[in-house]
């Protein structure tokens, strides 16, 4: 077992918009022998904001508050945090292997560790809604990678439109609210990918998983680093959180605005079509940074009042 001071800080996060495939991705490499899957978290991003309010609270006063007398800065503070966080979970790792075995769920192709002698030094979160939180997650853990995975629109909003998560009711209301979902979250991705250059976002296309898994696959470890591990590729027979979309299913709505599903479509088509680009942008970046820190504020006002 490796000491906390051995393990890598660097854990990847599998984004886009609902019903593109996150789930299957993130299982996918899961089951690499250095990569540790995680169940969808959806409480990093807010914890980030929260605490990076904390630190506001706690370096108010200046020479008075007790972080900034102390000499600590926030991106410290949050990168401890961060650093906590991923000792938990590598820590964790056969407790969550044995609780996901009691409900019989730790099972080929969807295991935890295949072998206790594999490293595991890492995890995977494949949490769509982090698509809005990518900065502040940047600020949890500085070294993490992040997968925006794009799939065609279309497919997308027909998934939607025949999600039922809890067996009752939709995901989103109607085929415009499908689009304006996947717009809103893959816009953010984008936002992301430029901001931090493809070092740091890697845009994966749904479509060349299903058409050549095994190429896509060794590509997206490349980026993370990790040598290629065929075992990635086994939980793709399987489908799990499949909406089960009806051949014949017609998506179409008289009520949507044609210029929504303009825009969405644009923009799928360009994420299918075109690389994504090759330098980071300082612009883009300080908007995202500003951003977080209109929210940090925000929440730092509620909690004051």
């Amino acid at each position: 077992m490796e000491s906390s001071a051995e393990r890598i800080n660097k854990p990847i996060f599998v984004l886009g918009s609902p019903r593109s495939g996150t789930s299957i991705l993130t299982w996918c490499l899961g089951q690499h022998p250095n990569i540790i899957p995680q169940e969808e978290s959806n409480w990093l991003g807010s914890f980030a904001i929260h605490a990076a309010s904390g630190y506001q609270r706690g370096s108010a006063r200046g020479a008075h508050g007790q972080l900034s007398a102390i000499g600590v800065g926030r991106e410290e503070f949050l990168a401890l945090f961060g650093q906590t966080i991923n000792e938990l979970i590598l820590s964790h790792r056969k407790q969550f292997q044995m609780q996901r075995a009691q409900l019989g769920l730790d099972v080929p192709p969807f295991t935890i560790s295949r072998s206790p002698n594999e490293p595991k030094s890492r995890w995977v979160d494949g949490t769509p809604e982090y698509s809005f939180y990518i900065c502040g997650l940047r600020k949890l853990f500085p070294e993490a990678l992040f997968v925006h995975l794009v799939r065609d629109v279309t497919a997308v909003v027909r998934s939607l439109l025949n999600f039922f998560p809890n067996g009752r009711n939709r995901l989103v209301a109607n085929e415009q609210a499908a689009y304006e979902y996947w717009l809103r979250r893959v816009t953010a991705c984008v936002e992301a990918e430029q901001a931090y250059g493809p070092k740091v976002v890697y845009r994966m296309r749904y479509s060349d998983i299903v058409e050549q898994p095994e190429s896509a696959v060794t590509s997206l470890l490349g980026f993370l680093g990790e040598p290629y591990a065929p075992e990635c590729l086994e939980p793709l027979a399987e489908r799990i959180n499949s909406a089960n979309v009806p051949a014949d299913f017609n998506a179409r709505d008289l009520a949507t605005d044609p210029a929504v599903v303009a825009q969405a479509r644009e923009l799928s088509d360009h994420l299918q079509s075109s690389p994504q680009p090759r330098e980071a942008s300082v612009t883009v970046a300080e908007k995202l940074e500003a951003e977080f820190s209109q929210r940090v504020q925000y929440f730092h006002d509620l909690e004051s009042n």
